[in-house]
């Protein structure tokens, strides 16, 4: 019991927090702060500044650069501003900068890699509109595409901890790492967990196996949790209708996305969450160690890791 306590205890060790200095970003360092507290994790803060290409026949090249330099500089800058302004409230916080420039779900996955980073937290404006939709927001492209656990965090969300974790189980893969995380989470915010099952014609036996096996999973390790298993065609819809009836503060969801095939003009299951939600929304995802340097498709450059001060 003590091994598995500490197993839960060490379970976030690492968050990566983008930055864009809007209010959105600034939401979400406050929750990263929080939660940092709470695991003794340490934040890393990074902002990629803005590049400006032009494409010829010889290939790609930077164009601009005065602004270019100004804009890291003044990435620089804010970094260091926003640091130390957290530092003052937080005395003892680990916050590392981090500046990049080029992609930044690319430069998100460096990092993941080279400070075995356990989790992305970034914020969001909540729904997304039909534009967004369309081009793909920067949220979106970042929960999509990055190699470890993303947590969305809307602007609406103002809470501190998570003390009603909704476990939803809708398909079967990565159950016991889901479940691994949600443990971590709940035993540094004193949580109830709700076990949440969804399940369709296509998948009710296996999905009712795996839900049971949760079940007591969960039976062995919390005093008090709360379990359903329900059948429904729409599991977006089902899932955030008791997420709004039980007042949950985080939702653990799984990183696959079983609607991807859906056109542009149809929401997918991830859309459908982010839009008919406003709390805070984790995506676990199993951590993958692939740098952007094996994306031969890659361009981007490494301006200064870490930034001093």
């Amino acid at each position: 019991m003590q091994e598995n306590q500490m197993m839960m205890e060490n379970k976030i060790k690492t968050l990566i927090v983008p930055t864009d200095f809007s209010e959105k970003s600034e939401n979400a360092l406050r929750l990263a702060v929080q939660m940092s507290k709470r695991h003794h994790a340490k934040i890393i803060l990074v902002h990629v500044a803005e590049m400006y290409h032009l494409t010829d026949r010889t290939g790609r090249q930077i164009v601009g650069a005065d602004t270019v330099q100004q804009n890291i500089d003044s990435g620089i800058q804010q970094l260091t501003l926003t640091k130390n302004r957290v530092l003052e409230d937080n005395t003892g916080l680990h916050i590392q900068t981090s500046l990049k420039t080029g992609n930044l779900v690319d430069s998100i996955n460096d990092l993941i890699v080279s400070e075995d980073a356990d989790m992305v937290i970034i914020g969001t404006s909540g729904q997304q509109n039909l534009k967004k939709l369309l081009l793909g927001s920067c949220s979106y492209s970042v929960l999509c595409n990055v190699n470890c656990s993303v947590l969305l965090v809307p602007m609406s969300f103002t809470k501190n901890d998570f003390s009603k974790i909704l476990f939803p189980v809708r398909v079967t893969e990565n159950l016991d790492s889901k479940l691994d995380l949600a443990l971590a989470i709940a035993n540094k915010n004193n949580s109830v967990i709700n076990l949440y099952g969804v399940c369709d014609e296509h998948n009710l036996p296996q999905l009712r196996q795996e839900f049971l096996l949760l079940k007591n999973k969960l039976k062995e390790k919390m005093k008090s949790f709360k379990s359903e298993l329900v059948f429904a065609y729409d599991k977006a819809d089902a899932i955030s209708k008791v997420s709004r009836e039980e007042n949950s503060d985080i939702l653990i969801l799984n990183g696959k996305d079983e609607l991807q095939w859906k056109s542009i003009f149809a929401e997918n299951f991830f859309k459908k969450i982010i839009n008919e939600t406003d709390v805070a929304l984790l995506f676990m995802k199993p951590k993958t160690q692939k740098s952007a340097e094996e994306n031969t498709d890659t361009h981007h450059y490494d301006i200064s890791l870490p930034i001093p001060g």
